[in-house]
């Protein structure tokens, strides 16, 4: 194939021979060198030349194609051929600067866009041409070009920003030793100035920050961390630096910190692609890294965000060294523990990230400590008792999200647990009668014989080992069982029991043995549920609880159970029952209580208690014959709501047994039967259909009145008791569940046929078609109406399946088409209220949902468009009987379904046109369902998952919000409704035209103009600016919004403005409207619009110059100062001088006086803020004040505006003048002291409580003595007592006293400052009770926080006269709001000394008063107070009996609308168990019960009482569902026993009162046993010794 030699005349034409050589030649990079040594020695060098050009060019053109890369290899190959030639020539010409300098250039260019493999070969020709250059001067300037190119890219120098590409260079030259660290630090000094005179440490910062900055870009970050990488190599390597001062592992933690507070989103980048590979290849640096991050520091207090990102990372960085084996969990006690290739973590590192308030924070550690690669590696001891202490706050957090996650990661933890147990147990290499395990947990009382094997086992050196590894994690699983069952006490708050409940499913379904996976259960778990009776009695109660996901899990929980455990006796038990029969007497109780309230938690909790009950019965006679049961009460409780709808309303609800049904269906559905069996079942399904229809036609006239939720037949008035309220829940619910169960029964038809198979008769499926098409035709409910849609689409859909099951059936398929028939006629003679169409919609919805072929969904769209345009005059109707209504409404459903919309986008165009048109009827009710018909197009269109700030805030100016090349279509047609709306503009029609145009300008506001018809749209838009209605100018001002966020929006305003200046006045506000609105979104964008302030400003005032409408119109004016305010709050001061004011308004106020004055308030307020602004600007404290009080006394309202400025306005100000703080202490102090405009006093105060908080967090006391003296603070305490106050005053004065308490306390001054805290600490405490309302809790939160967090009041907490305050403090911190109680948590950490969240810091709360109060007798009061519930803690104040307490307890409420809890989140059993624990702390220091005879006495009465209350109830008025299960009075039988148990422990059974309560505790247990008292009560009842 060799080719002969040329005779080139000249190098001219070089590149013509080498574009007509053929394609042999250029079959590979050999061909092509072998071709060019053949040519004449003369030639060589402008052929290659010319080979180079043409084989580069078809690198681009592969590149510009996306192509495979091979041109690429071409070009480089035959580079590095040339340069490996024995022709010197071509040898010289392939180390070549230019030839180096064309493919650097050709890489970055390609590289950033299509990063293909082939350009490594290019990086290769450029390291050789640098390194290898034969020439050392041309391969330096060659790498001196390289690195100034890319230097200047990384320090964003560059003009070509071809970030990706030269970062990838840069690690490419850095990793073949090109170029060196030293070599880029020059290069840096030399392109960054700011960079030049620092030291080389400094410099190396300032190049890792630009780093940083590169890795917000998500296609950079991987580059940008191998840069980060290499440069942490060589600092830590010490090879760069060559100066005093070592780099250490510290810099390099400071450098990541102060990183990713720069640059917060950059945390997951720094993990994968800067610790990950220095985990992976520098050991030694990685230890020395963990080792600084393995350390307790402490955290700045005044950023709450700054302190998260800090411990993100050191969390981060902790767990990848546990991933990759660096890290070890902390050792147990005595162990020492010390490697040198290992960080052990320290577990008070671990306590500070487990306790922190921050969710992400919190979970990561919990991450940390559970999570391991190998699933057999034992637990230490220090771990589990870290799992013990937190455990709990995790389960009570209120973020869902953070449960699952913790959820997510106990399932690994249990796993690891069992796994490490069952390893454990086969690791023991002889048998021997001493391997036994932990006997309180049956689970692994006694361990296998086996031989000793090779796997996870090894790990454990011998027997001992493995015993004590065993016993550990034997017993924390034990714990953990005990946990959950103490988690789902009656009084633990909703997050509590379902994250027991998930937890104890999740132990369950992972088997015991190492690798099982969730389809086993562990049978020995199931075993030790199933037979502690505690357990049992807690599932069965919190199936009646009012959260029906409790409800469900804990239903799951029980129907895991297999037949065996539930059908055998259980000696656990009281008696001998079983399982069984435990829940046949629950199931009496709960249908007992569900016809007593007729609730819906109780009538489901009694329904699912059914279905398990028939899950459990084994045998499917025993099953078929409970259903039948059911269905016998159902239709005896029918047929006497027949009889009196009344009373049975209010004595006999049918909810429960239809719901009863509708859980034992799937029982029975999910079996096979023989015929007798299937014929009896026939029958079910009959009786089950005549009770559906039955219910419905005793109910109708109920649910189908046009107002249902009003209505009460005139025969029912009569009846005691009844209201229209439960009537209707009545009514609604039994159609809900019938409806229900009409679905379950049918959808079985779902299932494959065959023998044996369960299906519903073919006729009671059609009855039931018909039964719910009648239904949702007449149903007004919505509620009812929205659930039997459910089931007529499931009939719908389901009329598929019908030939298959019913073969025999004729006519099946004609179904569909009759209801289609029927639907039509609904939608042509049904009369309809305003614009409410009933169920037709979803009639339509269903019939459509089936996706059949007759009726198709082009048919029916069709009908419903042909319908739907019909015109109608309003002389023609009296709007009762519209089926134009009908067809919009229907047409707006089907846009509306999540299985419909998909279907229906090709219909979009058309129906737009259609919902146009409709804005054009004469009639109303057409109007507005065209309207509501355009609301949902926008919503198909644009999605409805956003938020409403997001809605509001309109088009990004980048985002693509509507593919227009997906509806080619919908671009005309909003021009078309713009340019209708804009022919109706007449006055006449004016609400008209306003209807027609929003859904047009919505759809452009939000998802910016389309490039078609932008012209002509702008000009439609523009001519809005002058609408008559206000709304519809702002309207078109934020659309034209939208137009403005790209290009020179200035110059346009300024057009705008030109042209407004000789028309209407509307014109012109909608033009500054326009102005304001540009400059909103840009800000919110994170635009810099004060570059274009002072351009503005110049914009603005020609016009306001030269308009005589400025001077005559406040609207205007007013829309003018806006835009100025609005620049001077984005830190744009001095636009507006006081002469430009004058200027604007002058005119306005001579011609218009008082007249102005009162018809524009806005104006008033805007003037009163740019006041605001420009005497803070001059830094005018008296001018602000004379206009302040000057408005005060004219206009309330705008004086609370300037209030609300004033902290924004001067915040430059204050930072820079601490007296300027001070006068404006002063100014509020003034305000906040007149008796006057209780508005203003509030944010008057507001603002001086914010100004004091900053002073006292800075602790600094010449700040301090700068804030108005006590004198002052005091008459102005007393000046708020005076005059009106509102509920926002009230909620001020409460946030403010922390303040000046604060102040007060930090003065020392005044004898009478502990009468002072006192009397503060109750009034905080009233403040905090819990009816009180959100606001005035959160207040009294707030005011604590200021007071503790103030800087120096833990040092006087010794003080007694402080008890009243951190009593309040710790009410706060079990309040039923999270804001209220992390408010607290951050109050707590000034007398705890860190944050921590709020469970956490309410023990360490607890456990801090013991230390520092222990010899207090009025902390002794108050611990006798909190353990017996008592809400007064003075000494003198008579306690409320536990007598008293219960039997107020026991009255129970039986209203259908039970009042609900004012506090879910206090549990009395944590609380009282919290303060017991103190309680035994401070007796056992003082070795007596001296000032706890209250307490005693108190127990000794209250355990007496609850003795003779169990006595008398009897063994059958308790057990599931009996009268413990109630959550008061549990609590209060806790309360009393706790503090028996306590009393006993320190005082022992001796003589005395303690004596008595330990015979009546010994009574209490023993009774208890014998009347099945709660079994967790009696559990709380045992008595252990004191440590």
């Amino acid at each position: 194939m060799a080719t002969a030699p040329l005779d080139v005349p000249n190098s001219s034409s070089m590149a013509g021979i080498v574009s007509g050589l053929g394609a042999d030649v250029f079959v590979n990079a050999n061909t092509v060198t072998r071709w060019l040594l053949d040519q004449p020695q003369e030639s060589r060098l402008p052929l290659a030349q010319a080979l180079f050009e043409k084989l580069l060019n078809d690198a681009s053109q592969s590149r510009q194609s996306h192509g495979n890369g091979h041109a690429c290899v071409r070009l480089c190959s035959f580079v590095q051929q040339c340069a490996k030639s024995g022709d010197e020539g071509l040898k010289q010409w392939a180390f070549t600067e230019q030839l180096s300098k064309t493919l650097f250039h050709f890489y970055l260019e390609w590289y950033e866009h299509d990063p293909h493999r082939a350009l490594r070969l290019v990086l290769d020709v450029l390291v050789m041409t640098s390194t290898l250059n034969p020439c050392p001067q041309t391969g330096q300037s060659v790498k001196e070009d390289i690195l100034e190119t890319l230097v200047s890219i990384v320090a964003r120098n560059s003009t070509i920003q071809l970030t990706k590409s030269g970062l990838q260079c840069l690690d490419q030259f850095l990793s073949k030793k090109a170029v060196s660290l030293d070599d880029v630090a020059r290069k840096y000094r030399e392109k960054k100035p700011s960079a030049a005179e620092l030291s080389t440490i400094e410099l190396w910062r300032c190049f890792v920050f630009d780093l940083f900055s590169w890795m917000e870009l998500c296609y950079v970050s991987p580059l940008a961390g191998k840069c980060l990488v290499h440069v942490y190599r060589g600092l830590d390597d010490g090879l760069i630096l060559n100066e005093s001062g070592d780099f250490t592992a510290n810099i390099w933690k400071r450098w990541l910190e102060e990183g990713l507070i720069q640059y917060p989103i950059i945390l997951e980048d720094i993990k994968n692609y800067v610790l990950v590979p220095i985990f992976k290849t520098e050991k030694s640096a990685s230890l020395k890294l963990l080792d600084v991050f393995n350390r307790q520091e402490s955290l700045p207090t005044t950023d709450e965000g700054l302190a998260d990102q800090r411990l993100l990372l050191q969390l981060a960085t902790l767990e990848l060294g546990k991933k990759h084996g660096l890290v070890e969990e902390p050792s147990s006690p005595g162990e020492d523990y010390s490697s040198s290739t290992q960080i052990v973590l320290q577990d008070g590192v671990l306590r500070r990230f487990l306790g922190h308030p921050s969710l992400s924070v919190r979970c990561s550690a919990f991450s940390l400590l559970v999570s391991s690669q190998a699933t057999s590696k034992p637990f230490s001891q220090v771990a589990f008792d870290l799992l013990k202490e937190y455990l709990g706050a995790f389960h009570a957090d209120y973020d869902a999200k953070l449960r699952n996650e913790v959820l997510g990661l106990t399932k690994g933890l249990m796993r690891r647990v069992k796994n490490v147990i069952t390893v454990a147990q086969r690791s023991f290499s002889v048998p021997s009668s001493s391997n036994r395990g932990p006997q309180h947990l049956p689970i692994y009382a006694s361990r296998p014989a086996t031989r000793k094997k090779f796997g996870p086992e090894a790990a454990l050196k011998d027997d001992v080992e493995a015993n004590e590894v065993l016993d550990r994690h034997a017993e924390f699983l034990s714990w953990y069982i005990d946990f959950l069952k103490g988690e789902l006490v009656p009084t633990s708050s909703y997050q509590r029991h379902i994250t027991a409940l998930k937890a104890a499913f999740l132990i369950l379904k992972l088997g015991k043995h190492a690798g099982a996976t969730g389809d086993f259960l562990d049978l020995d778990i199931v075993t030790v549920i199933a037979s502690d009776p505690t357990w049992i009695r807690l599932l069965f109660d919190l199936m009646m609880d009012p959260f029906d996901d409790v409800r469900e899990a804990a239903t799951i929980l029980l129907d895991l159970f297999p037949q065996e455990i539930v059908q055998a006796p259980t000696s656990c038990m009281s008696t001998s029952a079983s399982l069984l029969e435990v829940l046949r007497e629950f199931c009496l109780r709960a249908q007992g209580l569900a016809d007593r309230t007729g609730r819906a938690d109780h009538g489901d909790g009694a329904a699912r208690a059914q279905g398990l009950l028939c899950n459990w019965l084994h045998g499917q006679e025993l099953q078929i014959a409970l259903v039948s049961n059911i269905i016998q009460g159902l239709e005896d409780k029918i047929a006497k709501a027949e009889h009196n709808l009344g009373h049975a309303a209010i004595e006999n609800p049918v909810h429960a047994d239809f719901a009863a049904l509708s859980y034992a269906w799937p029982v029975l559905a999910r079996q096979t039967y023989s015929d007798s069996q299937l014929e009896a079942l026939s029958k079910i399904h009959r009786r089950i259909f005549d009770c559906s229809k039955r219910i419905w036609l005793t109910v109708k006239h109920v649910l189908c009145d046009d107002s249902p939720e009003g209505h009460l037949p005139e025969e029912l008035e009569e009846i005691a008791g009844l209201d229209t309220k439960d009537l209707l829940s009545y009514s609604f619910r039994a159609v809900h569940e019938s409806s229900n169960l009409l679905r379950l029964m049918v959808g079985t038809l779902r299932r494959t046929p065959g023998a044996g198979v369960l299906f519903p008769p073919a006729d009671v499926f059609k009855d039931a078609g018909d039964l719910t098409f009648e239904q949702l035709a007449t149903l007004r409910h919505r509620g009812a109406f929205s659930t039997v849609s459910l089931t007529f689409t499931a009939c719908c859909q389901l009329t598929r399946n019908l030939q298959a099951v019913f073969p025999e059936a004729a006519g099946s398929e004609n179904f569909l088409r009759e209801w289609y028939k029927g639907t039509i006629d609904c939608i042509m003679t049904q009369a309809s209220t305003t614009r409410r169409s009933a169920g037709i919609p979803s009639l339509i919805a269903a019939i459509l949902s089936a996706n059949t072929d007759s009726p198709s969904f082009g048919e029916i769209f069709s009908t419903l468009e042909g319908i739907a345009k019909k015109d109608v005059l309003l002389t023609e109707t009296d709007g009762s009987n519209l089926p134009q209504v009908h067809a919009l409404n229907s047409l707006r459903e089907i846009f509306r379904s999540s299985t419909l919309s998909k279907k229906a986008e090709s219909y979009l165009a058309i129906t737009l046109h259609l919902a146009a048109n409709s804005l054009k009827s004469e009639v109303w009710a057409i109007r507005n369902c065209g309207l509501l018909l355009l609301r949902s197009l926008i919503d198909s269109l644009l999605g409805t998952g956003e938020s409403k700030a997001i809605i509001e805030s309109g088009w990004d100016g980048v985002s693509i919000r509507i593919s227009y090349n997906k509806y080619p279509t919908l671009p005309g047609v909003i021009l078309g409704l713009l340019q209708s709306a804009g022919q109706n503009l007449g006055q006449a029609s004016q609400t008209a035209a306003a209807e027609a145009v929003f859904p047009a300008l919505d759809i452009i506001r939000r998802a910016g103009p389309p490039e078609e018809h932008r012209a002509e749209l702008w000009e439609h838009i523009e001519g809005y600016l002058g609408s008559r209605i206000w709304h519809v100018r702002e309207i078109a001002a934020r659309t034209l919004c939208s137009f403005l966020l790209q290009g020179d929006w200035i110059t346009e305003i300024e057009r705008l403005l030109t042209q407004s200046e000789k028309n209407v006045t509307n014109r012109l506000h909608g033009v500054l409207l326009t102005t304001r609105f540009v400059i909103e979104r840009k800000a919110n964008l994170g635009e810099d619009v004060k570059l274009d302030s002072l351009r503005l400003k110049t914009v603005l005032e020609g016009p306001a110059q030269r308009t005589e409408v400025f001077e005559s119109c406040p609207v205007i004016q007013t829309a003018y100062l806006e835009i100025f305010n609005l620049l001077s709050s984005l830190g744009s001061a001095g636009l507006l001088t006081e002469a430009d004011l004058a200027s604007v308004i002058s005119a306005n106020a001579v011609s218009a006086g008082k007249r102005i004055a009162s018809s524009s308030a806005l104006l008033e307020i805007e003037i009163a803020l740019r006041l605001v602004y420009d005497t803070a600007a001059s830094g005018s404290l008296d001018g602000l004040r004379t206009w302040l009080l000057k408005t005060l006394t004219k206009d309330t309202d705008t004086a609370c505006r300037m209030l609300e400025r004033i902290p924004m306005a001067w915040e430059s100000a204050v930072q820079n003048r601490a007296e300027t703080r001070a006068e404006l202490c002063s100014l509020y102090a003034e305000v906040g002291s007149r008796p006057t405009a209780p508005e203003a006093r509030a944010q008057a105060l507001l603002n001086l409580g914010a100004l004091i908080d900053s002073v006292l967090r800075q602790q600094d006391v010449k700040l301090v003595e700068l804030l108005p003296s006590t004198e002052q603070l005091n008459r102005l305490w007393s000046c708020l007592q005076e005059g009106e106050i509102n509920p926002a005053l009230s909620c001020a004065i409460i946030k403010i006293s922390g303040s000046l308490m604060a102040v007060v306390v930090l003065r020392k001054k005044g004898e009478n400052i502990a009468d002072m805290l006192r009397s503060w600490g109750v009034m905080i405490a009233d403040a905090l009770d819990v009816d009180n309302t959100f606001d005035t809790r959160f207040a009294a939160a707030t005011a604590l926080e200021s007071f503790f967090t103030a800087g120096s009041s833990r040092e006087y907490l010794l003080d007694a006269s402080y008890l009243p305050v951190v009593s309040a403090l710790y009410n706060s911190l079990i309040d039923d709001d999270d804001d209220v109680r992390e408010a607290a948590a951050r109050a707590a950490s000034g007398v705890l000394g860190e944050v921590m969240v709020p469970p956490v810091a309410a023990d360490h709360l607890v456990a801090s008063l013991h230390e520092q109060f222990v010899g207090i007798d009025e902390f002794k009061l108050l611990m006798g107070c909190k353990m017996a519930g008592q809400v007064h803690l003075i000494e003198t104040a008579q306690w409320v009996s536990a007598e008293e307490q219960l039997c107020k307890a026991m009255e129970f409420d039986d209203s259908l609308f039970a009042a609900e809890e004012q506090n879910l989140f206090i549990d009395e059993v944590r609380e009282t168990r919290r303060w017991q624990r103190a309680f035994l702390l401070a007796a056992a220091d003082q070795q007596e019960l001296a000032n706890f005879e209250r307490l005693s006495e108190w127990t000794e009465a209250g355990l007496g009482f609850l003795i003779r209350l169990m006595a008398a109830a009897g063994k059958e008025e308790d057990g599931p569902l009996g009268w413990t299960s109630d959550q008061h009075v549990f609590a209060i039988c806790a309360r009393v026993v706790f503090c028996a148990v306590a009393i006993v422990q320190v005082a022992g059974a001796g003589a005395g009162g303690a004596g008595k309560i330990s015979g009546l505790l010994k009574d209490f247990t023993e009774i208890g046993r014998k009347t099945r008292t709660h079994g967790s009560l009696l559990e709380m009842a045992v008595i252990e010794p004191v440590d």
